[in-house]
């Protein structure tokens, strides 16, 4: 009976030892190749030519990696790039990315993968085959039309920006037709390109691009048609698209009706802007080229490509004409935000002439000190900075008032209360109200002690506040250990901060009330004037340390119910805005490694870069010679 029992066991078990010796065998195959085989595929690439990359790719899906390297690094001596072009086609590119990934790869295979993605990415975009390509799709033959779609989803973005050109300049039935399909395919590039071009694009391609629009993403389309429809500088056929394409959407359209609408895209795109965090995500950012009549695209990131959706928003509702005043600042702001964002020194004379011949008669120190003010109360640095300039520009150039008058307009409001600008001498930015100091110390200046008008106090103390900059920027320490003080600073030191320390929350006030380039308060959690809690209150009341990040730092030293507090104030909402960075606790600092988290979420809320050593000693020349002045004009 036993003897039969290990019969029949052994006859079951037998198909499941088979096959998984069959396994392991296969998988020993693909991870040593044949030697045979190997011989002979590396015989083949010997050969050059064509025959080269057929033995990488053969190589290459059997594992013989060590093989697979020699041979590519053969094709890093090759300088053609049609025949690397060839050679990576043979290849292909998911085979191309597989063997990017091997680590038994050395310096000359990488050069040499490089190489063939980069020669390949320029055949499959270059502007020639991809307009063979868009001329093949009015053919009637479809392997042509086939082959045509094929080149062009391989295109990606170049593929887009030959579509609308030529879309642009106008195509027949049926290649039109097709066009947009291969131009919806490729994702959303292709509408923000038609965008551009329905929207900066010149007279003559500006309907074809809207009614383009239309067909593929007529959700994308409304905002341009709005605009069209009511544009001054709209053709009529461009018009009259916009207007049935309107009609059939939302009836009764009128140009008081467009306006609201446009000024409601725009606050939705510049609050959208504020909110969108700075750091690396990609983006593309299409935009009409040097004749208008195409478009060119440029890799960026999500926060310049959001700014400039802001742009683009005040631009369609600038389309339309006289627009009211607040909408006319909000888009004036849009326009100088994105310029700042994308060159943090714009404002040189060329750059302000071209503002004020594209705005004309509407731009007035009264409507830029409005604009002015509504930056700064929602917190857009970079508008606030360009209209500040753009002011000082608009007081101090040829065609400028009087010095009198320029002062007036500068110093106080309507009714005699302070300025826009004099306000913007308390922002939380420390560049917003450097700027603002040194034009009124320009347009004004010099502010002797008989020189009196609301708010004059708060420039006297900026200016101030510029002259005692120092080439570094500063961080406030709260800490009374000795040796732990010491400790903190060499790390704060290393970071390049210039660290003030204090020994209570209400030095504390005082030495952030000082202002300067604050970069950070950074305090111990058992303080002797006040818990965790008020001195995020008492900080984050003061107009220099809104915007300014407070780092608790724990040790052994702590209280448990202080630590809970602190913890629990790191989570509060009671501070937090889009600009504001969180209240941060943090073990005992024993390196720069620990402010880590912090210094990323600071600049992820920031829009411009932080003050330069250069933009600060300027500014500490600025507020020094404006004081000596004032003295010497007693």
């Amino acid at each position: 009976m036993p003897v039969r029992l290990l019969i029949l066991l052994s006859l079951l078990l037998a198909p499941a030892v088979s096959d998984r010796l069959a396994s392991a065998q296969d998988d020993a195959a693909s991870e040593q190749p044949p030697d045979e085989l190997v011989r002979q595929l590396e015989s083949t690439a010997a050969q050059g030519g064509d025959r080269l990359p057929q033995a990488i790719e053969s190589l290459a899906r059997i594992g013989a990696w060590p093989q697979v390297d020699r041979w590519l690094a053969k094709l890093d001596e090759v300088q053609d790039q049609n025949e690397l072009a060839r050679a990576a086609q043979i290849i292909g590119n998911n085979l191309l990315l597989r063997i990017s990934l091997r680590e038994e790869l050395g310096d000359a295979s990488r050069s040499a993968l490089g190489k063939l993605t980069a020669a390949a990415k320029a055949v499959m975009e270059s502007p020639q085959r991809l307009s063979q390509a868009l001329e093949q799709l009015g053919s009637s033959q479809i392997d042509d039309r086939l082959n045509a779609n094929r080149t062009l989803l391989q295109g990606g973005n170049a593929s887009i920006q030959t579509i609308v050109g030529a879309v642009g300049k106008g195509l027949p039935q049926p290649q039109r037709g097709r066009a947009l399909k291969v131009l919806r395919s490729l994702g959303d590039g292709g509408q923000q390109a038609l965008q551009q071009l329905a929207l900066y694009g010149a007279a003559s391609v500006r309907a074809n691009a809207l009614a383009a629009l239309i067909e593929i993403a007529p959700d994308a389309a409304t905002d341009v048609a709005v605009s069209a429809a009511f544009a001054e500088d709209a053709g009529d056929q461009e018009r009259q698209l916009a207007a049935d394409f309107l009609n059939a959407i939302s009836p009764g359209m009128t140009l008081d009706r467009s306006v609201a609408y446009l000024a409601d895209r725009l606050r939705t795109a510049r609050s959208v802007a504020a909110r969108t965090s700075n750091d690396p995500t990609p983006a593309i950012l299409w935009s009409v080229n040097e004749d208008r009549t195409g478009v060119d695209f440029v890799r960026t990131t999500e926060l310049y490509a959001q700014y400039r959706q802001a742009y683009d928003a005040g631009q369609q509702l600038l389309r339309l004409g006289d627009v009211p005043p607040k909408a006319f600042q909000s888009a004036l702001a849009a326009d100088l935000a994105y310029r700042v964002l994308v060159d943090v020194m714009w404002g040189d004379e060329d750059q302000v002439q071209a503002i004020l011949k594209t705005y004309g008669d509407r731009l007035t120190p009264q409507q830029i000190q409005l604009a002015l003010g509504a930056a700064r109360r929602d917190h857009q640095v970079p508008a606030a900075v360009g209209l500040l300039r753009l002011l000082t520009m608009l007081l101090t150039d040829d065609s400028a008032p009087s010095a009198s008058d320029a002062r007036s307009m500068l110093l106080t409001d309507d009714a005699g209360g302070s300025s826009e600008v004099v306000q913007a001498t308390l922002d939380p930015d420390p560049r917003v109200r450097y700027e603002a100091a040194a034009m009124i110390d320009r347009v004004a200046g010099p502010l002797t002690d008989d020189v009196s008008f609301a708010g004059s106090s708060y420039v006297r103390k900026t200016l101030a506040e510029m002259s005692r900059l120092s080439r570094q920027p500063s961080v406030v320490l709260i800490e009374t250990r000795p040796l732990v003080a010491l400790r903190q600073e060499t790390i704060l030191g290393q970071l390049g901060y210039q660290v003030r320390a204090v020994q209570s929350v209400a030095a504390a006030e005082r030495a952030v009330s000082q202002g300067g380039d604050l970069r950070m308060v950074l305090s111990k959690l058992r303080l002797a004037d006040a818990t965790p809690t008020e001195l995020v209150d008492r900080i984050r009341r003061l107009p220099k340390g809104k915007h300014t990040p407070i780092v608790f730092f724990q040790d052994d030293d702590a209280d448990e119910r202080v630590v809970k507090a602190a913890e629990l104030e790191t989570t509060s909402l009671r501070w937090s805005d889009a600009t504001t960075p969180a209240v941060y606790l943090v073990p005992l600092p024993g390196s720069i490694n620990a402010f880590a988290d912090v210094r990323a979420e600071v600049e992820s809320k920031r829009r411009l870069p932080p003050l330069s050593v250069s933009e600060r000693l300027n500014f500490q020349a600025i507020g020094t010679r404006a004081l000596q002045d004032a003295k010497i004009a007693r």
